[in-house]
Protein backbone atom coordinates (compact mmCIF):
# COMPACT_ATOMS: atom_id res chain seq x y z
CA UNK A 1 0.00 0.00 0.00
CA UNK A 2 1.30 3.46 -0.91
CA UNK A 3 0.52 6.25 1.51
CA UNK A 4 0.44 9.86 0.44
CA UNK A 5 1.19 12.80 2.69
CA UNK A 6 -2.23 14.22 2.02
CA UNK A 7 -4.01 11.06 3.12
CA UNK A 8 -2.27 10.77 6.48
CA UNK A 9 -3.01 12.67 9.64
CA UNK A 10 -0.19 13.45 12.05
CA UNK A 11 -1.52 10.79 14.41
CA UNK A 12 -1.64 8.18 11.66
CA UNK A 13 1.88 9.05 10.59
CA UNK A 14 3.20 8.63 14.11
CA UNK A 15 1.37 5.32 14.30
CA UNK A 16 3.07 4.22 11.10
CA UNK A 17 6.44 5.31 12.43
CA UNK A 18 5.97 3.20 15.52
CA UNK A 19 4.53 0.35 13.47
CA UNK A 20 7.58 0.38 11.27
CA UNK A 21 9.75 -0.14 14.34
CA UNK A 22 7.68 -3.20 15.20
CA UNK A 23 7.94 -4.48 11.64
CA UNK A 24 11.68 -4.08 11.77
CA UNK A 25 11.83 -6.37 14.76
CA UNK A 26 10.44 -9.13 12.50
CA UNK A 27 12.42 -8.11 9.41
CA UNK A 28 15.62 -6.66 10.89
CA UNK A 29 18.62 -5.48 8.87
CA UNK A 30 21.76 -7.68 8.91
CA UNK A 31 22.73 -8.06 12.52
CA UNK A 32 26.11 -7.38 14.00
CA UNK A 33 27.57 -9.47 16.72
CA UNK A 34 26.69 -9.03 20.36
CA UNK A 35 29.92 -9.49 22.23
CA UNK A 36 29.64 -11.15 25.56
CA UNK A 37 32.21 -13.34 27.29
CA UNK A 38 31.57 -17.02 26.77
CA UNK A 39 30.16 -18.84 29.74
CA UNK A 40 29.35 -22.45 30.42
CA UNK A 41 25.91 -23.15 31.84
CA UNK A 42 25.43 -26.27 33.94
CA UNK A 43 22.25 -27.63 35.48
CA UNK A 44 22.28 -27.33 39.24
CA UNK A 45 21.96 -30.54 41.21
CA UNK A 46 20.40 -28.64 44.09
CA UNK A 47 16.62 -28.15 44.25
CA UNK A 48 15.40 -24.58 43.83
CA UNK A 49 14.08 -23.07 47.03
CA UNK A 50 11.26 -20.77 45.94
CA UNK A 51 11.07 -19.31 49.42
CA UNK A 52 14.49 -17.70 49.07
CA UNK A 53 14.43 -14.06 47.95
CA UNK A 54 16.07 -13.32 44.57
CA UNK A 55 19.70 -12.28 44.60
CA UNK A 56 20.19 -8.51 44.71
CA UNK A 57 21.34 -6.96 41.43
CA UNK A 58 25.06 -6.52 40.89
CA UNK A 59 25.90 -2.83 41.14
CA UNK A 60 28.80 -0.99 39.53
CA UNK A 61 30.03 2.55 40.03
CA UNK A 62 28.84 4.87 37.29
CA UNK A 63 31.89 7.13 37.45
CA UNK A 64 34.37 4.27 37.61
CA UNK A 65 32.75 2.69 34.55
CA UNK A 66 32.97 5.95 32.60
CA UNK A 67 36.58 6.37 33.70
CA UNK A 68 37.51 2.96 32.30
CA UNK A 69 35.72 3.75 29.04
CA UNK A 70 37.58 7.05 28.70
CA UNK A 71 40.84 5.16 29.10
CA UNK A 72 39.70 2.43 26.70
CA UNK A 73 38.84 5.09 24.09
CA UNK A 74 42.34 6.53 24.46
CA UNK A 75 43.88 3.08 23.95
CA UNK A 76 41.65 2.44 20.96
CA UNK A 77 42.59 5.79 19.45
CA UNK A 78 46.30 5.10 19.97
CA UNK A 79 45.88 1.75 18.21
CA UNK A 80 44.24 3.41 15.20
CA UNK A 81 46.92 6.09 15.00
CA UNK A 82 49.72 3.53 15.21
CA UNK A 83 48.22 1.43 12.40
CA UNK A 84 47.17 4.32 10.19
CA UNK A 85 49.73 3.93 7.40
CA UNK A 86 49.65 0.14 7.46
CA UNK A 87 45.86 -0.02 7.42
CA UNK A 88 45.26 2.58 4.72
CA UNK A 89 47.93 1.15 2.41
CA UNK A 90 47.14 -2.50 3.10
CA UNK A 91 44.26 -4.80 2.24
CA UNK A 92 40.86 -3.17 2.59
CA UNK A 93 37.71 -5.26 2.73
CA UNK A 94 34.18 -4.04 2.07
CA UNK A 95 31.23 -5.43 4.04
CA UNK A 96 28.92 -4.18 1.30
CA UNK A 97 30.29 -4.28 -2.24
CA UNK A 98 30.60 -0.82 -3.75
CA UNK A 99 29.87 1.03 -0.49
CA UNK A 100 32.95 2.96 0.63
CA UNK A 101 31.36 3.50 4.04
CA UNK A 102 31.58 -0.24 4.70
CA UNK A 103 35.36 -0.40 4.40
CA UNK A 104 37.08 -2.61 6.99
CA UNK A 105 40.77 -2.41 7.85
CA UNK A 106 43.15 -3.95 10.36
CA UNK A 107 42.83 -0.72 12.36
CA UNK A 108 39.09 -1.34 12.88
CA UNK A 109 39.47 -4.89 14.14
CA UNK A 110 42.62 -4.26 16.19
CA UNK A 111 41.11 -1.23 17.93
CA UNK A 112 37.99 -3.20 18.81
CA UNK A 113 40.04 -6.06 20.25
CA UNK A 114 41.94 -3.60 22.43
CA UNK A 115 38.79 -1.83 23.60
CA UNK A 116 36.68 -4.92 24.26
CA UNK A 117 39.47 -6.98 25.83
CA UNK A 118 40.42 -4.13 28.15
CA UNK A 119 36.85 -3.43 29.27
CA UNK A 120 36.06 -7.11 29.85
CA UNK A 121 39.27 -7.37 31.86
CA UNK A 122 37.60 -5.06 34.38
CA UNK A 123 33.94 -6.07 33.89
CA UNK A 124 33.90 -9.70 32.67
CA UNK A 125 30.09 -9.93 32.45
CA UNK A 126 29.41 -6.51 30.93
CA UNK A 127 27.13 -6.60 27.88
CA UNK A 128 29.01 -5.12 24.92
CA UNK A 129 27.70 -4.70 21.40
CA UNK A 130 30.27 -3.78 18.78
CA UNK A 131 30.48 -3.22 15.08
CA UNK A 132 33.24 -5.55 13.91
CA UNK A 133 32.40 -9.25 13.67
CA UNK A 134 35.98 -10.49 14.02
CA UNK A 135 36.53 -9.12 17.54
CA UNK A 136 34.02 -11.06 19.57
CA UNK A 137 35.93 -12.23 22.62
CA UNK A 138 38.36 -10.93 25.18
CA UNK A 139 41.97 -11.52 24.14
CA UNK A 140 44.58 -11.10 26.85
CA UNK A 141 47.17 -10.25 24.21
CA UNK A 142 45.23 -7.05 23.47
CA UNK A 143 44.15 -6.21 27.01
CA UNK A 144 45.29 -2.89 28.48
CA UNK A 145 45.10 -1.76 32.07
CA UNK A 146 42.35 0.80 32.60
CA UNK A 147 42.16 3.46 35.29
CA UNK A 148 38.92 3.83 37.23
CA UNK A 149 39.79 7.10 39.00
CA UNK A 150 40.07 9.59 36.14
CA UNK A 151 36.91 11.38 37.27
CA UNK A 152 37.88 11.78 40.92
CA UNK A 153 37.33 15.46 41.65
CA UNK A 154 36.68 16.22 37.99
CA UNK A 155 35.27 19.66 37.17
CA UNK A 156 32.54 19.12 34.55
CA UNK A 157 31.68 21.67 31.88
CA UNK A 158 27.94 22.13 32.41
CA UNK A 159 25.42 23.02 29.69
CA UNK A 160 25.40 26.62 28.60
CA UNK A 161 22.88 28.82 30.38
CA UNK A 162 19.30 28.03 29.44
CA UNK A 163 19.97 24.48 28.24
CA UNK A 164 18.73 21.40 30.06
CA UNK A 165 21.33 18.64 30.35
CA UNK A 166 18.81 16.03 31.49
CA UNK A 167 18.41 14.06 34.69
CA UNK A 168 21.57 12.67 36.23
CA UNK A 169 21.56 8.84 36.37
CA UNK A 170 22.20 7.03 39.67
CA UNK A 171 25.78 6.79 40.87
CA UNK A 172 25.42 3.00 41.17
CA UNK A 173 24.16 1.13 38.10
CA UNK A 174 22.64 -2.32 37.86
CA UNK A 175 25.06 -4.31 35.72
CA UNK A 176 22.26 -6.21 33.98
CA UNK A 177 20.73 -2.93 32.76
CA UNK A 178 23.96 -1.61 31.22
CA UNK A 179 24.74 -2.06 27.52
CA UNK A 180 27.94 -0.66 26.01
CA UNK A 181 27.96 0.13 22.27
CA UNK A 182 31.37 0.24 20.59
CA UNK A 183 32.33 1.60 17.19
CA UNK A 184 36.13 1.26 17.25
CA UNK A 185 36.67 3.37 14.13
CA UNK A 186 33.81 5.64 13.12
CA UNK A 187 34.47 7.16 9.71
CA UNK A 188 36.29 4.30 8.00
CA UNK A 189 35.64 5.82 4.60
CA UNK A 190 37.24 9.07 5.75
CA UNK A 191 40.09 7.07 7.29
CA UNK A 192 40.81 5.24 4.04
CA UNK A 193 40.57 8.46 2.01
CA UNK A 194 42.97 10.27 4.36
CA UNK A 195 40.46 12.71 5.89
CA UNK A 196 41.71 11.73 9.32
CA UNK A 197 40.29 14.66 11.30
CA UNK A 198 36.84 13.05 10.89
CA UNK A 199 37.83 9.71 12.46
CA UNK A 200 36.68 8.83 15.98
CA UNK A 201 36.43 5.96 18.44
CA UNK A 202 32.94 5.74 19.95
CA UNK A 203 32.03 4.03 23.24
CA UNK A 204 28.51 4.73 24.48
CA UNK A 205 26.64 3.48 27.54
CA UNK A 206 22.91 2.88 27.63
CA UNK A 207 21.14 2.29 30.92
CA UNK A 208 17.64 0.87 30.85
CA UNK A 209 17.48 1.71 27.17
CA UNK A 210 18.68 5.32 27.34
CA UNK A 211 22.12 6.74 26.42
CA UNK A 212 23.52 8.18 29.64
CA UNK A 213 27.24 8.59 29.04
CA UNK A 214 29.91 8.11 26.44
CA UNK A 215 33.52 8.60 25.39
CA UNK A 216 34.62 9.78 21.95
CA UNK A 217 38.26 9.15 21.13
CA UNK A 218 40.07 11.40 18.66
CA UNK A 219 43.02 9.48 17.14
CA UNK A 220 44.12 12.43 14.99
CA UNK A 221 43.54 15.63 16.97
CA UNK A 222 43.98 18.96 15.21
CA UNK A 223 45.91 20.22 18.23
CA UNK A 224 49.55 19.64 17.33
CA UNK A 225 50.56 19.22 20.97
CA UNK A 226 48.33 16.24 21.72
CA UNK A 227 48.85 12.69 20.50
CA UNK A 228 45.32 11.51 21.29
CA UNK A 229 42.25 13.08 22.87
CA UNK A 230 38.92 11.90 24.24
CA UNK A 231 35.78 13.96 24.74
CA UNK A 232 33.28 12.45 27.15
CA UNK A 233 29.95 13.25 28.70
CA UNK A 234 27.47 12.28 31.38
CA UNK A 235 23.81 13.25 31.25
CA UNK A 236 22.98 15.59 34.10
CA UNK A 237 26.62 16.64 34.57
CA UNK A 238 28.02 17.88 31.26
CA UNK A 239 31.09 17.09 29.19
CA UNK A 240 34.87 17.11 29.54
CA UNK A 241 38.06 16.37 27.66
CA UNK A 242 41.26 14.52 28.45
CA UNK A 243 44.34 13.90 26.36
CA UNK A 244 47.75 12.33 26.11
CA UNK A 245 50.40 14.71 24.79
CA UNK A 246 53.19 13.83 22.40
CA UNK A 247 55.78 14.35 25.13
CA UNK A 248 54.16 12.43 27.99
CA UNK A 249 52.20 9.23 28.56
CA UNK A 250 50.17 10.83 31.34
CA UNK A 251 46.44 11.42 30.94
CA UNK A 252 45.69 15.07 31.60
CA UNK A 253 42.68 17.37 31.41
CA UNK A 254 42.62 19.61 28.36
CA UNK A 255 40.35 22.45 27.28
CA UNK A 256 37.25 22.02 25.17
CA UNK A 257 36.67 24.20 22.12
CA UNK A 258 34.37 27.18 22.47
CA UNK A 259 30.83 25.99 23.19
CA UNK A 260 27.98 27.80 21.49
CA UNK A 261 24.22 27.91 21.94
CA UNK A 262 21.91 28.60 19.04
CA UNK A 263 19.84 31.77 19.29
CA UNK A 264 16.75 32.60 17.27
CA UNK A 265 17.58 34.63 14.18
CA UNK A 266 21.05 33.22 13.67
CA UNK A 267 21.97 31.42 10.47
CA UNK A 268 20.83 27.80 10.62
CA UNK A 269 23.83 25.58 9.90
CA UNK A 270 22.78 22.14 8.65
CA UNK A 271 25.25 19.30 8.28
CA UNK A 272 24.90 16.07 6.38
CA UNK A 273 27.06 13.69 4.43
CA UNK A 274 27.35 13.70 0.66
CA UNK A 275 24.88 10.82 0.23
CA UNK A 276 22.03 11.41 -2.21
CA UNK A 277 19.66 9.86 0.35
CA UNK A 278 19.64 13.02 2.48
CA UNK A 279 19.18 15.54 -0.33
CA UNK A 280 15.40 15.66 0.02
CA UNK A 281 15.69 16.19 3.80
CA UNK A 282 18.13 19.08 3.32
CA UNK A 283 15.90 20.59 0.63
CA UNK A 284 12.94 20.38 3.00
CA UNK A 285 14.93 22.16 5.70
CA UNK A 286 15.85 24.90 3.26
CA UNK A 287 12.18 25.34 2.39
CA UNK A 288 10.80 25.51 5.93
CA UNK A 289 13.55 27.84 7.16
CA UNK A 290 13.35 30.15 4.13
CA UNK A 291 11.61 32.80 6.22
CA UNK A 292 14.64 32.83 8.51
CA UNK A 293 16.98 33.46 5.61
CA UNK A 294 17.41 29.83 4.56
CA UNK A 295 20.19 27.55 5.64
CA UNK A 296 23.92 27.17 5.25
CA UNK A 297 24.83 23.58 4.42
CA UNK A 298 27.90 21.81 5.76
CA UNK A 299 29.18 18.55 4.25
CA UNK A 300 30.65 16.63 7.19
CA UNK A 301 31.97 13.09 7.29
CA UNK A 302 31.31 10.39 9.91
CA UNK A 303 28.35 10.15 12.30
CA UNK A 304 30.26 10.85 15.50
CA UNK A 305 31.97 13.85 13.95
CA UNK A 306 28.65 15.31 12.79
CA UNK A 307 27.04 14.94 16.21
CA UNK A 308 30.08 16.22 18.12
CA UNK A 309 29.98 19.39 16.03
CA UNK A 310 26.30 19.76 17.00
CA UNK A 311 27.27 19.27 20.67
CA UNK A 312 29.79 22.09 20.42
CA UNK A 313 27.23 24.34 18.71
CA UNK A 314 29.27 24.47 15.49
CA UNK A 315 26.25 23.03 13.65
CA UNK A 316 22.58 23.84 14.32
CA UNK A 317 20.97 20.71 12.87
CA UNK A 318 22.42 17.49 11.49
CA UNK A 319 20.45 15.18 9.19
CA UNK A 320 21.64 11.58 8.91
CA UNK A 321 20.50 8.86 6.52
CA UNK A 322 19.11 5.43 7.46
CA UNK A 323 22.45 3.61 7.33
CA UNK A 324 23.68 4.53 10.81
CA UNK A 325 23.56 2.06 13.70
CA UNK A 326 23.27 2.24 17.45
CA UNK A 327 27.04 2.02 17.96
CA UNK A 328 27.33 5.16 15.78
CA UNK A 329 24.84 7.22 17.80
CA UNK A 330 24.98 5.99 21.43
CA UNK A 331 28.10 7.86 22.59
CA UNK A 332 27.50 11.17 20.76
CA UNK A 333 23.83 11.16 21.77
CA UNK A 334 24.87 10.98 25.43
CA UNK A 335 27.24 13.92 25.01
CA UNK A 336 24.73 16.01 23.08
CA UNK A 337 21.99 15.28 25.61
CA UNK A 338 24.34 16.23 28.45
CA UNK A 339 24.70 19.67 26.87
CA UNK A 340 20.98 20.21 26.27
CA UNK A 341 20.75 19.15 22.63
CA UNK A 342 18.31 16.67 21.08
CA UNK A 343 18.54 13.48 19.00
CA UNK A 344 15.46 11.84 17.44
CA UNK A 345 14.43 10.01 14.31
CA UNK A 346 12.92 11.91 11.37
CA UNK A 347 9.49 11.76 13.03
CA UNK A 348 10.57 13.25 16.34
CA UNK A 349 10.74 10.03 18.34
CA UNK A 350 13.77 9.03 20.47
CA UNK A 351 16.08 6.42 18.97
CA UNK A 352 15.37 2.93 20.31
CA UNK A 353 18.34 1.17 21.90
CA UNK A 354 17.91 -2.59 22.08
CA UNK A 355 19.66 -5.71 20.85
CA UNK A 356 16.99 -6.76 18.37
CA UNK A 357 17.22 -3.94 15.82
CA UNK A 358 20.60 -2.26 15.66
CA UNK A 359 20.02 0.07 12.72
CA UNK A 360 18.53 3.56 12.92
CA UNK A 361 16.13 2.77 10.08
CA UNK A 362 14.04 5.92 10.52
CA UNK A 363 17.10 8.15 10.08
CA UNK A 364 18.42 10.70 12.60
CA UNK A 365 17.95 14.39 13.38
CA UNK A 366 20.24 16.09 15.91
CA UNK A 367 19.97 19.66 17.13
CA UNK A 368 22.31 21.92 19.06
CA UNK A 369 21.63 23.41 22.48
CA UNK A 370 19.09 26.18 22.02
CA UNK A 371 17.68 24.79 18.76
CA UNK A 372 14.74 22.78 20.13
CA UNK A 373 12.22 24.92 18.26
CA UNK A 374 14.06 24.36 14.98
CA UNK A 375 14.25 20.64 15.73
CA UNK A 376 10.50 20.51 16.32
CA UNK A 377 9.87 22.44 13.11
CA UNK A 378 11.88 20.08 10.91
CA UNK A 379 10.41 16.85 12.30
CA UNK A 380 6.88 18.27 12.07
CA UNK A 381 7.50 19.04 8.42
CA UNK A 382 8.92 15.57 7.85
CA UNK A 383 5.77 13.98 9.26
CA UNK A 384 3.87 15.59 6.41
CA UNK A 385 6.47 15.17 3.67
CA UNK A 386 5.87 12.55 0.98
CA UNK A 387 9.57 11.86 0.37
CA UNK A 388 10.23 11.39 4.07
CA UNK A 389 7.18 9.15 4.52
CA UNK A 390 8.57 6.84 1.85
CA UNK A 391 11.05 5.41 4.37
CA UNK A 392 8.09 3.78 6.15
CA UNK A 393 7.37 1.51 3.19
Amino acid sequence: MIWSAASLSATAILFLAHSSRIALAFHPPPQKVTMMPKTTLQASSQPIDASQPPSPPQLISRDQLLSTLIHAALHGSQTIASLSDTARNGKIQFKEEGDARSALTVADTSAQRVIVSSILGVYPTLNIIGEEDESVEADVAFEKKLRDNLLDGFDWTAPVSGSDGGDEPPTELEMSEVVVFVDPLDGTREFVEGRLENVQTLIGVCYKGLPIMGAIGLPFPTNEVNATEVVFGLVGKGIGKMCITKTSANIVNCPLPELKQYHNGETILISSGDSSSVVSAVDLADKIFASKGGISRQIVGATGNKLLRVTYGQTTLSLLHDKTSLWDTAAPTALLSAMGGMVTDYFGEPLIYNKQVLGNRLCVVASAPGAKREHDQIVKAMRGDKATLSILK
